[in-house]
């Protein structure tokens, strides 16, 4: 198992860019209310205040990221089938 550090910095890597304002975003919804520099410090591998409800949110954010990226994938794989 890695130390948190080591999975902060891996999922601070994973985060498309906007991602902090997305994630408050997110929380204002849920009336959470983070600035987004506290956001970007939660998520610093380096000097990290832990919040898990920011991880959460981010993780879920990376989660997203990563099931659209695979539907883009998927649907260019479609599209190249059909032109050949």
């Amino acid at each position: 198992m890695k130390n948190r550090n080591e999975s902060l910095s891996e999922l601070r890597k994973k985060l498309p860019y906007g991602s902090f304002r997305k994630i408050q975003t997110r929380l204002k919804e849920r009336d959470i209310r983070f600035s987004i520099q506290y956001i970007s410090r939660c998520l610093n591998p380096v000097h990290p205040d832990y919040n898990q409800t920011i991880i959460e949110e981010a993780i879920k954010v990376v989660e997203e990221d990563a099931l659209q990226i695979n539907k883009l994938c998927q649907r260019i794989e479609l599209l190249n089938s059909r032109i050949k």
